[in-house]
């Protein structure tokens, strides 16, 4: 810092950092400490940028945004105000070019720790929705990047979607003139763990008699998911909503997009499939008609958790594992790198604790939740699985999530593939808030971290679902 006060570029500090192009990077280090604005708060930003990822692209959409504020007539950028601000421009390059387009955003960001997602009810808009979900992902990604507990980050970035998910829905049923659907989430979302860029796995359902008045109500709910799914994922000035996935529903991709509840009750009843009843084990309702929803819930109950103990739960669970792995090698998928995929990751995790769910959820009420977290410590609790094996999984997990967000952080894309790059884990290390001030040490501690956060994992992953019995 005092190298830029005084006018030299920190050029070996930066090599030192990690940072991949440092000449470049020092220069417009430089120019943000001669800048009128950002000179005087220099003791503000330079730390924060030099411990981010890309201290370059931080500083030069710092000096940016100071200059838009300017030119926008508003208060000049204080950032006492809003002191994550350089961490996030340094870590983001999507948030950084969002707050490029909406300078008045950065107040999204105020205070030593921001506040989560605003709870406000959304304008029924299209364009407000995808506004919210921005400005509410600047919030979780400077929480993230402060260091607050990682839990919060999954429950706040599933209640945005959520509060997104009933604004789509009320302007979709307006726009339609179709009465609103349950919309029950899946996956992820309906853990509420979902992933910072995800899908959403939504499932429509609605209650109808049968005849032509059934075949009318599924033609106008059908038309109203496509213009939901539609407005969602179809880019506009501010980005995107959300990706929807509507392929976890009766028959997939081949059946109906939305089904009443007495259909989606009699496919399940006579052809659901041990996959599914794991897939329901994250079913949970978000918005329409909640009677509807925890009727069918109710219903659906004994299939998902059988009363009586059954020893091909695990089998089941172990082959469709098995296949998933084979699948994606066999399509080229490199599963060494896959923080979800591969042996040791996040699925691991998933299916184990979905084995024991279903094999034990029957008797046990307080197994049956979405949540891995939950259902990892309520295990522990009843002695189902050991306490320090519950303890340990439950950190592991949380550390490969804290990672899969920080990939997905730098620029939204849909990944869980760990670099290969040194540059690339160097910046992975620094989002993750390993601060050592050689970037060669934050990347050797997070290469020893990831390696053995996966081997214990696949240790335990195999030694109950893949060999053994619960």
């Amino acid at each position: 810092m005092g190298e830029l006060a005084g006018g030299s570029p920190p050029t070996g500090v930066l090599e030192l950092a990690g940072e991949p192009e440092p000449k470049q990077a020092a220069e417009a280090l430089l120019g943000a400490a001669r800048h009128p604005v950002l000179r005087p708060q220099i003791g503000l930003w330079a730390p924060a940028l030099l411990r981010s990822a890309r201290p370059g692209y931080g500083a030069r959409a710092l000096v940016d945004l100071a200059d838009r504020t300017g030119a926008a007539g508003g208060r000049r950028l204080d950032l006492a105000r809003a002191p994550s601000l350089p961490l996030v421009l340094g870590s983001s390059g999507f948030l950084a070019r969002c707050l490029a387009r909406e300078p008045a955003w950065v107040e999204e960001l105020s205070g030593a720790l921001p506040g989560p997602p605003e709870a406000a009810l959304l304008d029924r808009d299209w364009s407000a929705i995808r506004r919210a979900k921005y400005q509410g992902l600047l919030r979780v990604a400077a929480r993230d990047l402060l260091g607050r507990p990682f839990r919060e980050s999954l429950a706040e970035l599933s209640e945005l979607a959520d509060r997104c998910l009933r604004a789509a829905l009320a302007r979709a049923s307006h726009e339609t003139g179709t009465a609103e659907p349950v919309l029950l989430a899946l996956g992820k979302l309906g853990g509420r763990e979902l992933n910072f860029s995800s899908d959403v796995d939504l499932l429509f359902l609605y209650d109808a008699g049968t005849g032509p008045d059934d075949l009318a109500r599924n033609e106008s709910v059908a038309r109203l998911v496509r213009l939901l799914k539609r407005e969602l994922e179809e880019p506009g000035a501010e980005g995107f909503a959300y990706r929807v996935d509507l392929d976890l529903r009766p028959e997939g991709r081949m059946g109906p997009l939305a089904n009443s509840v007495a259909a989606a009750l009699g496919y399940y009843e006579s052809f659901g499939q041990e996959w599914e009843r794991q897939m329901l084990i994250r079913l949970r309702y978000v918005a329409g008609p909640r009677a509807l929803a925890l009727g069918f819930a109710r219903e659906i109950a004994p299939f998902v958790y059988r009363r009586l103990i059954d020893p091909g739960v695990m089998h089941g669970v172990r082959a469709m594992k098995e296949r998933i792995e084979a699948e994606r090698r066999a399509a080229g998928r490199d599963l060494e790198v896959s923080l979800k995929e591969g042996p040791g990751g996040i699925r691991d995790v998933e299916f184990l604790v979905q084995s024991l769910q279903l094999f034990h959820g029957g008797r046990q009420q307080a197994l049956r939740t979405g949540n891995v977290l939950e259902a990892l410590g309520a295990l522990g609790e009843l002695g189902l699985l050991p306490a320090e094996t519950s303890a340990a999984l439950s950190d592991c997990y949380v550390w490969l999530r804290r990672a899969e967000h920080a990939l997905q952080m730098a620029e939204e894309q849909q990944t869980s593939a760990f670099p290969r790059q040194p540059a690339e884990q160097t910046a992975l290390a620094r989002r993750l808030g390993y601060l050592d001030p050689e970037g060669q040490r934050a990347r050797n501690r997070l290469l020893d971290d990831w390696t053995a956060v996966r081997s214990q994992v696949r240790e335990h992953f195999e030694a109950l679902v893949l060999r053994g019995d619960p």
